[in-house]
């Protein structure tokens, strides 16, 4: 709270102050705002507030209040908010810093320092301070770790603006002057061996060979005394070159593009026993099922045995698909349909198979009523159908990620092979990735019980030895990578994956061609490398990455447009930058790990927002129900969900009664909280109409 003192002095600094004219905000170092006169200061609640809002964009009230007062009740956060913004009013003679009343915007009269470090070289004028210096959130956690992030962001732009200002300065000739910035990093990051490289190759540019050596001495004191660590071998290489006299380059090279080689190396390595056993599976007539764990190159055996039989389609599960019944077959049918009409199927088919498609029905046809529960089968029957009518003429089906199958995509997938395998005709050969240990328990007993039948054959896919990831490293033609092919089989465990990330970050950080770094994340660990990846995207790709991977099976890149409220041309160029990267192939991640990497990594303030605006904008765009109740949880948005919760029960209370159920019992838990007790009756008693229909086999037929 402010005292009587801070009110009256607030008041004689506001005497002569003009509310018009640009407001400037600086973030950076103590924080202020000003507007030509004296400095308004900043109490840490409002300094935190009007940071938040700066760098985060529009803020819902609700969640502004509740990371500055949690543990408060609602209506008490609110008139604190409510406080907080008419005493900074007051403190600027009427200015409106923080615009809005649900959501909270900062003024487009106010400037802020921070975020001229994104878009701008560095100049003369920047403070040098951290973001809110000096300034800790004890009291809300989840704010303390949105300003450690933030703090970690403002720094990546501080280094970027800085390189950008290096570059500038060196290429107009003004080396003396790209040194005085050099030096001044250095001074405020001693133990940066980018800082100190860039000090020693200027004054050795400048001839002065003697301070670039004595720069690289204290160096190397600093990491020993600070760190316990030494220089690393590209500082060690510069040196070397100043030593010996040899001509360097204007500028040390930057982080280098990534070869299409390392997106799919052109070798399949190591994989000759996992490749005969799926063959003699496949010779048997018999549904493989290759189970192996994250990273271990499922996807990559399935796909190319699958193009080595000839004609070929693939569908996919994908997070998400868990919660959404029968998302994995509906997308496989539409994406199939682009190419080959659902056409001649009878009409019974088109007419079950459009409680699932609505675009399936006729003009002027209603909607079809839900199913009675032994009609089941009947729309199992419809979707096989379609499937046999799409697949006439392809030899293999692959379906990757089934452990993300929804219960009634598992319970199709057992409806179909129960009726389709063994038999003596010829038929689709289908081939399954799953990761080992996850999934339902509903898919391994389905795995279990084929297998057990001689239905299907499990392949087990295990990790490289030496050799497989020596013939992997080979065939991606990169000199100089196969030298690390032991410290790099030892250090990923023989994981396909981190042998493949490991190598882009080697190539990203330009090592590739000399020793093996010192200091790397603990080895089998993907997920730093590519966070580390992520780091050096620019705040606009990792945005759009932050949006696909919270929105999952829904995401496209008009929803990134409209959640995250920019242009097309905006979402493309990022959207570029993101395939250049390896990160994401279209509007899919490259590889389920990556987008599990990203979500993991997305600051929990930041994800409640993202989830809300994913949320309000599909909610116009009829996304699923269930999708919706999910998005409105995460957001902390908990009574929002009820209707939602209500109407996925309903659409599946028949297909699906076991999963139903859960869906009543959270909507009856929320609305005995919300005092909705007559409401929250009718629900527990859906809920339990749905579990006396539950079998043990339930959602199977």
């Amino acid at each position: 709270m402010t005292s009587p003192t801070e009110r009256t002095g607030a008041s004689k600094r506001d005497t002569g102050r003009s509310p018009l004219g640009t407001w400037r905000l600086h973030l950076l170092g103590t924080p202020s705002l000003m507007n030509g006169g004296a400095p308004v200061s900043l109490p840490n609640t409002t300094a935190l507030a009007l940071a938040y809002v700066a760098l985060e964009g529009q803020v819902p009230r609700a969640v502004l209040s509740a990371l500055l007062w949690p543990g408060s009740p609602e209506p008490t956060a609110r008139n604190n908010l409510r406080q907080l913004k008419r005493r900074l009013r007051l403190a600027c003679a009427g200015f409106e810093a923080l615009e809005g009343e649900e959501a909270l915007q900062l003024s487009t009269q106010v400037e802020v320092d921070a975020l001229r470090l994104k878009d701008s070289p560095l100049s003369e004028d920047t403070p040098e301070g951290e973001l809110l210096a000096g300034l800790q959130a004890d009291d809300s956690p989840e704010l303390a770790r949105w300003l450690d992030g933030a703090r970690t962001r403002v720094e990546s732009w501080r280094r970027r603006a800085r390189g950008v200002e290096l570059a500038r300065r060196e290429a107009a000739g003004d080396e003396r002057g790209a040194l005085a910035l050099a030096e001044a990093w250095a001074a405020r990051e001693p133990e940066s061996e980018e800082a100190g490289q860039e000090v020693m190759r200027l004054h050795y540019l400048l001839g002065q060979r003697g301070a670039a050596l004595k720069s690289f001495e204290r160096l190397e004191r600093t990491l020993e005394r600070e760190l316990g660590v030494t220089p690393l071998p590209e500082t060690l290489a510069l040196v070397r070159d100043i030593e010996r006299g040899t001509r360097l380059p204007g500028a040390l090279p930057k982080r280098a593009p990534l070869p299409l080689s390392i997106l799919r190396p052109p070798v399949l390595a190591g994989r000759e026993a996992a490749w005969q056993a799926v063959l003699e599976g496949a010779e048997a007539g018999q549904v493989v099922v290759v189970v192996g764990e994250p990273g271990v190159g499922k996807s990559r055996l399935i796909n190319d045995f699958a193009e080595s039989r000839g004609s070929w389609t693939r569908g996919d599960a994908r997070p998400g698909d868990h919660d959404v019944p029968f998302s994995s077959t509906v997308r496989w049918f539409r994406e199939c349909s682009a190419t080959r009409p659902l056409t001649g199927l009878p009409e019974w088919v088109r007419r079950e198979m459009s409680r699932l498609m609505p675009e399936l029905t006729e003009p002027g046809e209603a909607p079809p009523l839900v199913p009675r529960e032994l009609d089941r089968v009947r729309l199992f029957d419809a979707l096989l159908e379609a499937t046999v009518h799409l697949t006439t003429g392809i030899d293999t089906f692959a379906t990757d990620d089934m452990h993300y199958m929804s219960e009634a995509d598992v319970a199709l997938c057992d409806y179909s092979f129960s009726r389709l395998y063994p038999s003596s005709e010829r038929r689709i050969q289908p081939i399954q990735g799953v990761r080992r240990g996850e999934g339902s328990p509903t898919l391994w007993a389905l795995v279990r019980r084929l297998e057990a039948a001689g239905v299907a054959r499990v392949v087990e896919v295990q990790p490289l030895g030496l050799e497989g990831v020596r013939t992997l490293l080979e065939g991606l033609e990169l000199p100089g990578v196969e030298r690390h092919a032991e410290r790099i089989a030892r250090y990923t465990g023989g994981n396909p994956l981190y042998v493949v990330e490991t190598v882009k970050h080697l190539v990203e950080l330009g090592l590739l061609e000399g020793e093996w770094p010192e200091r790397l994340p603990a080895p089998g660990r993907v997920a730093p490398l590519i966070q580390r990846r992520m780091e050096s995207l620019s705040p606009a790709a990792l945005r759009l990455a932050r949006v696909a991977a919270l929105a999952r099976t829904q995401f496209t890149y008009s929803l990134a447009s409209a959640v995250l409220e920019v242009g097309a041309l905006q979402v493309g160029e990022a959207a570029v930058e993101l395939e250049a990267a390896q990160v994401m192939a279209g509007e899919r991640f490259t590889h389920d790990l990556i987008h599990e990497a990203v979500a993991g990594a997305i600051p929990e303030p930041l994800r409640r927002m993202l989830h809300l605006r994913l949320a309000e904008v599909l909610e116009g765009r009829g996304a699923p129900p269930v999708v919706l109740a999910h998005h409105w949880f995460e957001a902390g948005e908990a009574q929002r969900a009820i209707p939602a919760l209500m109407r996925a029960a309903t659409d599946e209370e028949v297909l699906q009664p076991g999963a139903t159920a859960d869906l009543y019992a959270r909507a009856a838990a929320l609305l005995t909280e919300a005092g909705r007790h007559d409401e929250a009756l009718q629900a527990r008693a859906r809920e339990a109409r749905c579990r006396q229909r539950t079998t043990p086999r339930d959602p199977g037929p």
